[in-house]
């Protein structure tokens, strides 16, 4: 059987591409090996569950490494962030380092390294997944001397650092520029990811875009109705974290000037895990702005992947809020929630990034955009409630154009792929 190391700095649930490509390498007959972390929050648990569930599937198939980022390893975590900062210390003086600008990137680069060097078997594919995986796949795959091939599921120049910003900026772009070319493909996660990546690099002879598509099974409970006056229009968001620079301040903003208008009813459901400090400061302040008015709002703690698409069809409304600031990545990212919305067949508000504009202008009936402000989503809002019953009317219709983006379609193109450089 053909063996597959697959590299990542996250874990199985913060990482649903990620767990969406083991599961189609498990079930195409790989063996597949795969290095995870353990981050200390919601995602473990559900990381475990999904790690549970595929040992019993694929048994010796598959094999889990679990590093741990955590404090719990007390000594590890010092040793291992006092590194990284001496690191960024000494990235002014060597900045055509690989190894420093590795290291100073993230710590969980070196871990990925230096655990996979002890593996026993020799694999006969390394997938790489995050910033972090791409320099083990690198040394990994001219150690052994297999083929590489680098998941670019963001744009990770453009993405915003905590901390020394413009340095971090510069050693994304270094690695990616020193490393990628060696990967024998490059998959991307949308279209304007793609091209930023092959410009930064200057171009890549196997390239391909893989949707962040979902099964076509788990979009089943299409819910139809006739429109109703009483019924509210139903709003949904869903994503890892509930917390700033979602987008969800800028429609709280928008729903409390709509209250004020005694406007129809709307019911708006959230799907997440929530910033305290957040929930504190934003969240609870805007409840309170919107007691006994038109607008309901429940909140959802994450669900497991499938539920959450079975849940999603009964929504009318899906909300794709991406508030980009100075965030690059943001404007060029197709999120999870785009594609999911797209496929369980609810009409889309999208602000008008650069990718969702990409997206919709594709097919226009898939939903409208808006700006990325409060009165550019409260505008876009009041125009939806009086567009209301042709957007019911048309979710089987959209439900049905949706299937056309089943992670079935992408997978094929995937599995060919691996097949394709395994074969080289």
């Amino acid at each position: 059987m053909k063996h597959i190391l697959i590299l990542t700095t996250n874990n199985l649930a913060a990482n649903p591409r990620l767990h969406k490509e083991l599961k189609l390498a498990l079930d195409s007959g790989f063996h597949a090996t795969t290095l995870v972390f353990s981050l200390g929050n919601w995602s473990d648990v559900a990381s475990d569950r999904i790690n549970n569930g595929l040992q019993r599937k694929h048994k010796d198939a598959f094999k889990l490494i679990q590093l741990i980022a955590t404090r719990t390893a007390w000594f590890n975590w010092l040793f291992w962030g006092l590194s990284e900062k001496f690191a960024r210390i000494l990235y002014p003086f060597f900045k055509q380092n690989i190894f420093i600008n590795a290291l100073a990137n993230t710590r969980r680069s070196i871990q990925l390294l230096k655990e996979a060097k002890k593996m026993a078997i020799q694999p006969d594919l390394i997938l790489a997944h995050n910033m972090g995986a791409l320099y083990p796949a690198y040394c990994l795959g001219t150690k052994f001397g297999v083929p590489f091939i680098f998941d670019v599921e963001d744009y990770h120049p453009g993405e915003m650092a905590s901390s020394d910003s413009d340095n971090e900026r510069k050693r994304r772009e270094f690695l990616l520029r020193k490393l990628l070319p060696h990967a024998k493909a490059i998959t991307s996660a949308s279209p304007m990811i793609e091209k930023y990546s092959l410009d930064l690099i200057g171009g890549h002879p196997e390239h391909n875009v893989i949707l962040n598509s979902f099964p076509e099974s788990e979009f089943t409970s299409l819910t139809t109705h006739q429109p109703s006056s009483i019924e509210p229009l139903k709003l949904v968001w869903f994503g890892q974290k509930m917390g700033p620079c979602r987008g969800l301040e800028a429609l709280f903003g928008a729903l409390i000037d709509i209250s004020r208008i005694n406007s129809e009813p709307i019911q708006l459901t959230l799907i997440g895990d929530w910033d305290p400090k957040f929930k504190s400061n934003e969240f609870l302040p805007f409840l309170e702005a919107i007691q006994d008015t038109s607008i309901s709002v429940e909140a959802l703690p994450p669900l497991p992947q499938s539920e959450l698409h079975g849940l999603l069809c009964h929504y009318d409304i899906g909300l794709a809020l991406e508030q980009t600031g100075t965030d690059l990545n943001r404007q060029l990212c197709l999120t999870n929630k785009i594609i999911a919305y797209a496929q369980a067949g609810l009409y889309i508000m999208a602000t008008d990034t650069k990718a969702q504009s990409h997206f919709i202008s594709k097919c226009p009936d898939r939903g409208v955009l808006c700006g990325q402000s409060s009165s550019g989503i409260g505008q876009s809002l009041k125009n939806l409630l009086k567009e209301r019953e042709a957007i019911i009317k048309g979710k089987e219709g959209r439900f049905n154009s949706g299937k056309k983006l089943a992670w079935e379609r992408e997978a094929t193109k995937l599995s060919g792929l691996w097949n394709a450089v395994i074969k080289k």
